[in-house]
């Protein structure tokens, strides 16, 4: 890794997530968590200091010398919003944060995570102001699902006035409305940035387009392959503790169970495959709204326990005879790499970002979307043990030799990014 140190003094690096830390959160705030885990396990030898910033009321935590979490309660989080039906994951809508603005003077860098709410809009005007490179990494498909939950919320508010409903929706297109906003706001966060991570094709394109290809790199997925190992093989012991019948074969969806992680089309599929006699039963690990639909549709297929833990998460990957992940607004979902790197067969929509992390890798099959094409691909697997035997040796030897540690997204992917943006001033 490149040097950090800069006029005799340690650089300062800040990353801006502005989402809450919990054991529930979603990807987006897992990968930093892990990022900066693997940073502080090189103590003192890591050449920057680094500060991830978190929107919420947790607690500080000092993971190493140096490398920390530092939690920032939000000016006004959506949680205020109670009109609002659901939202997926709390953040910040206020245009600036004065107290993030205090401290972001005194970095070397800011690292953005997202190019719309509070954090990054107060980053962009203390970069300026400041003269502060700015950097900037894509996670979350936002205007993907800025169309999906304002198409949702419409529905849940405007329920008894179905005239409205389609004036918002078909005549004044809100939901694409909504979207197209938000891509606006992305491109102008992105011009306001010296440099910028991109794993999607579409996001890379994106950010070359507007900062030259000399200003973007890649961003890989880091996964820990010490946690998710297909040795933590125990098919027996999970048979049991979820009460699965001998002659089923079991799938397993990891995510917020809601609309955005297409929850509806793996009802449905799922249910249909089950009526046309697939032997499937399904694990559902996570929480959501439509947890108790899945649970009455599905009955006596299913198993929801709700959140689980990174430990007994790891244990279902490898366990479970194969994933089934119909999100079609993942940048590059973390479900997917833990399940590789678990030696798991995985299906992926075509229209996300996953599939494309492996290279047309065997354990990856890709589903069109809609209900009759999942129900069909659900069908196959259940039915087809030897595809699911090729798939799950592609997926181990693939972890082997392909898949990146956190230490390797780290040194190999930001820091050369981040001192090249430093090279920028």
């Amino acid at each position: 890794m490149a040097s950090g140190v800069f006029d005799n003094r340690l650089l300062r690096f800040a990353a801006l997530v502005d989402l809450p830390r919990s054991a529930e959160a979603g990807g987006h705030v897992k990968w930093w968590e892990r990022l900066a885990a693997a940073a502080a396990q090189a103590g003192e030898e890591l050449p920057f200091d680094l500060t991830v910033y978190f929107s919420g009321d947790n607690p500080d935590e000092t993971l190493g010398p140096r490398v920390r979490l530092r939690c920032l309660k939000p000016v006004f989080s959506t949680a205020r919003l109670k009109f609002l039906p659901y939202t997926p994951a709390h953040t910040d809508l206020a245009p600036y944060h004065p107290r993030l603005a205090h401290e972001l003077a005194r970095y070397d860098l800011i690292h953005t995570t997202d190019g719309f709410f509070a954090f990054a809009q107060t980053a962009e005007r203390i970069a300026r102001r400041r003269a502060i490179p700015l950097t900037t990494s894509f996670h979350t498909d936002t205007p993907a699902y800025a169309r999906i939950f304002t198409r949702h919320t419409i529905d849940g508010l405007f329920a008894r006035l179905p005239w409205l409903r389609r004036k918002l929706i078909e005549d004044w297109r809100a939901p694409e409305r909504q979207a197209a906003r938000m891509e606006r706001r992305l491109e102008a966060h992105l011009r306001a940035a010296s440099w910028a991570f991109a794993t999607r094709a579409e996001d890379r394109n994106l950010a070359e387009r507007i900062l030259g290809r000399e200003r973007v790199s890649a961003l890989r997925l880091g996964v820990d392959k010490t946690m998710f190992d297909w040795r933590r093989r125990a098919i027996d012991a999970v048979r049991r503790d979820y009460a699965i019948p001998e002659d089923r074969v079991v799938a397993l969806f990891v995510g917020r169970v809601d609309i955005g992680k297409n929850v509806p089309v793996l009802i449905e599929a799922t249910a249909r495959a089950i009526a046309a006699g697939a032997p499937l039963h399904l694990i559902v690990a996570g929480d959501g709204p439509m947890r108790d639909a899945l649970r009455r549709r599905l009955a006596g297929h299913v198993s929801a326990p709700g959140f689980v833990s990174a430990d007994e998460l790891a244990r279902l990957y490898a366990s479970v005879d194969f994933v089934a992940l119909p999100s079609e607004v993942e940048i590059g979902g973390m479900a997917a790499i833990e399940a590789v790197a678990s030696g798991c067969p995985t299906l992926v929509a075509r229209g996300g970002g996953s599939a494309k992390l492996f290279d047309h890798a065997q354990a990856i099959g890709e589903v069109e979307g809609g209900a009759a094409a999942w129900a069909a691909a659900l069908t196959d697997m259940a039915r087809n043990a030897d595809r699911r035997s090729t798939m799950r040796e592609s997926a181990i030897e693939f972890a082997d030799r392909r898949l990146a540690s956190w230490s390797d997204v780290l040194n190999e992917d930001l820091a050369p990014g981040w001192v090249a943006a430093l090279s920028h001033r």
